[in-house]
């Protein structure tokens, strides 16, 4: 039976942003800068020296724009110039002529060149003492200021190479967000032509806006007492600040409230009542849902969405209409089967009609706004709930113009090992790169029907360690950049949804290959390393990235979110002792507290005992050679790189004590097993007795060895605030560093104590 997903519903649309405490702890940390300030990545080499194939830009030369030059062009070219500055250590200034392809002296020139054949192209040429920067279009030239401040960072000084080059977009669209404290500018030199809204940029917290709180609508008195005209006025000042940049703009959405049956909302609009739904699905039903087939429903959704695009200067919006978040009286109606509903208006009809309805609706209101606006229907686990299909052939056929799909690029794929093993991919994952058949086949409908499609990649998450900030595994997420680009989609929405985007490598990495000619990943991954570690240290980092992208080959399972040692890692107690009293501080209160600690007594051990404890040692073996070469690495990075340095090393560290952790956590679970159960008999025969022996001391390594790996694991967190699991979905734990002391509290009794008292009982020695 496949495996449900729950999808943190408490995360999405409902998650508050955290508390200061958080923020401060992040901001204060040592890696922030890299979601703060995008150029802060970037070093100069003092010892960089232009070749003979090569141009040094020098004080001598300015920056040189049109007196008519969009203002994008103008901005773009101002923080041209900040790079070079604070970067490169280079100050020009920055001249406004008549025409400036005709400037006089050494010049950087940026023009808009109408003749230009493609607008979403651009051509560089690098002369002796003159770089001229030609696009069709204002965003098209923008672009072309990411790609040179790209060239002199990986360059790590203000150093061009001489000639001429056209570089086009694979990807029409790409969509990111604003990293978590930074600006609109790092949306920009991440690589993305569109930003994903929230109403405070910067926020950490990427969760859906509220439809009733943006809401000008009186259609429903009920609903317009939730209006927020204070949050939509911030939503429209983000969309502003997002439009200086000529980035198109893409606002989450999210309808779905229960009401009991004597509600207000019910009783004085009786016609509204739709499906009786679930919340989850192992609860009572939480209440009905306002059905989107009544007429005076459909009245309210109109001119809400028609006032909002309105209000606010959107491209588009994006709303989960499969399990969750904007309802229908499909989703997750009590008491019925997969495509069935208990609403009596919309049972007839069947689901493609209604769930299509909903969106083509939204989209005629949202373009008497604004013609060329998107309604973007993400049908997130519909075969889990109303579709008859996993690609949703009959949803996509009667969506009309106005509408675009967006769908998972890896999602319900499976990935099959050695073994046995079948790894299911019921979520964001970086093992199976995708995409997947479901994928394509989704691409394909949408292209025969003329319907804009969208592939979604997490750019930092994946399940297969889901604690940490991002996964350095870089050879994996190049191939999903390449696999997006490739992918035949109109483009790709690269944006976090589970946690804040850290501006990590991972989430950089997708833009080089956005553009044709690609440089190809090893070009692309060996400039990274040099520019992040320096010239000597890059083949070891490099190799650290190889090893972590072969570790994930052996993850033989997606577990379920943000529980056991995968995710708390060194942090998880290993209760060999199962009868053990919890201490209070893995205790937490909340919605969300099943994720955490479900599996903590160490009996959620998943598959074959032996053969996946046998995958996270093969984990924990590659991770170990990536913490080798990042050692080695460690004194041969120059002090200017150290602080990028150290960014990719603690993730993958604390991978490595994740790894090794879950690791023990299997093997010590097989022995538990054996050993109680030995113990509960009385009959023992030699043989018997000398396993029991061989496992007792397996067993007791295994101890000995989480309690070393543990205390090694500590000022590894203590360094980063991203991996303390208060900044993800663990936010009401204790630190991270209070529960491993308590759990080699707990281990120095199950040494010292458990594990001899049990071997007395099992007749063995000590």
């Amino acid at each position: 039976m496949r495996r449900l997903p729950v999808l943190l519903l408490a995360l999405l649309g409902a998650c508050p942003v955290l508390g200061d405490a958080v923020d401060d702890a992040y901001l204060a940390g040592p890696f922030s800068f890299l979601s703060h300030d995008y150029f802060a990545r970037f070093t100069s080499d003092p010892g960089a020296v232009a070749s003979e194939s090569e141009v040094a830009l020098a004080p001598d030369w300015a920056i040189v724009v049109d007196v008519t030059a969009e203002p994008v062009t103008t901005l773009m070219a101002e923080h041209l110039a900040e790079f070079l500055k604070e970067r490169m250590g280079l100050d020009l200034p920055i001249r406004r002529e008549a025409d400036a392809s005709v400037a006089q002296g050494k010049a950087l020139v940026l023009q808009v060149d109408g003749a230009a054949p493609l607008t979403n192209a651009f051509t560089i040429s690098v002369a002796a003492d003159r770089v001229v920067v030609r696009a069709g279009t204002p965003t098209a030239l923008r672009d072309a200021v990411v790609n040179l401040v790209d060239h002199m960072g990986f360059r790590s000084a203000p150093v061009l190479a001489l000639g001429e080059s056209t570089t086009s977009a694979r990807l029409d669209t790409r969509v990111g967000a604003v990293p978590w404290t930074g600006s609109c500018r790092d949306v920009v030199f991440q690589g993305n032509n569109a930003v994903i809204l929230t109403p405070e940029i910067g926020s950490r917290a990427y969760a859906a806006a509220r439809l009733h709180e943006l809401s000008f609508s009186t259609a429903i008195p009920e609903l317009a007492a939730l209006q927020k005209p204070e949050l939509l006025e911030r939503l429209a000042q983000s969309a502003r600040e997002a439009r200086r940049y000529g980035l198109k703009t893409y606002l989450p959405l999210r309808m779905w409230d229960f009401y009991p049956a004597d509600a207000p909302i019910l009783t004085n609009h009786p016609e509204l009542r739709g499906a009786e739904a679930l919340y989850f699905l192992d609860q009572p039903p939480k209440g009905y849902l306002l059905c989107t087939e009544a007429s005076l429903m459909r009245q309210y959704l109109q001119e809400s969405i028609r006032g909002l695009f309105e209000a606010v200067p959107l491209d588009g919006v994006l709303i989960i209409i499969g399990g969750e978040e904007f309802q229908h009286c499909f989703m997750r109606p009590a008491g019925v089967s997969i495509g069935h509903t208990n609403c009596a208006r919309c049972e007839p009809l069947g689901a493609d009609a209604v769930v299509s309805n909903l969106c083509n609706a939204l989209a005629a209101a949202a373009r008497e706004a604004n013609p060329e606006a998107l309604v973007v229907a993400w049908p997130y686990s519909a075969a889990m709930f109303w579709s008859a299909d996993d690609m949703q052939s009959g949803f996509i056929e009667k969506l009309m113009p106005g509408t675009a799909l967006l769908t998972e690029i890896e999602k319900d794929g499976t990935v099959t090992k050695e073994g046995g093993v079948n790894k299911l991919i019921w979520d964001y994952s970086i093992d199976l790169i995708g995409p997947t058949d479901r994928a394509k086949r989704q691409i394909a409908a949408c292209k025969a029907r003329g319907i804009p499609v969208f592939l979604k990649s997490e750019p930092e998450l994946a399940f297969e360690a889901p604690g940490l900030p991002y996964i350095p595994c870089l050879d994996r997420w190049y191939d999903r950049a390449e696999a997006l680009a490739a992918s035949g989609a109109d483009g790709a929405w690269v944006f976090p949804w589970f946690q804040p985007c850290y501006g990590a490598t991972s989430a950089e990495v997708y833009k080089y290959a956005a553009w044709s000619p690609a440089p190809g990943k090893e070009p692309v991954l060996a400039a990274l390393a040099q520019r992040i570690a320096g010239k000597d240290a890059a083949p070891l980092l490099r190799q650290a990235w190889a090893s972590v992208s072969e570790a994930i080959a052996w993850s033989p399972e997606q577990p379920p979110y943000f529980s056991g040692p995968y995710y708390l890692g060194p942090a998880h107690p290993m209760f060999a002792n199962p009868d053990v009293p919890l201490p209070d501080c893995f205790k937490r209160n909340g919605k969300l507290s099943i994720h955490v600690l479900r599996d903590a007594r160490g009996d959620d051990v998943r598959g074959s005992a032996e053969t996946f404890g046998r995958y996270y040692r093969k984990m924990e073996e590659a991770l170990k050679r990536a913490v080798d070469a990042l050692d080695a690495a460690r004194p041969l990075v120059p002090p200017r790189c150290m602080p990028t340095f150290r960014a990719e090393e603690s993730p993958a560290r604390w991978f490595y004590h994740v790894a090794r952790s879950h690791a023990n956590f299997y093997a010590s679970a097989r022995h538990r097993e054996f050993l109680r159960t030995f113990a509960a008999s009385s009959m023992h025969s030699p043989e018997e007795l000398t396993e029991a022996q061989l496992q007792y001391e397996q067993w007791r390594a295994v101890l000995a060895d989480e309690k070393a790996n543990t205390i090694a694991a500590i000022p590894v967190v203590e360094q980063d605030p991203r991996l303390d699991f208060r900044n993800g979905a663990g936010k009401s734990l204790a630190p991270a560093v209070e529960l491993m002391r308590a759990k080699l509290d707990m281990l120095d009794h199950e040494l010292d104590d458990y594990l001899p008292a049990l071997a007395r009982r099992c007749g063995i020695e000590t």
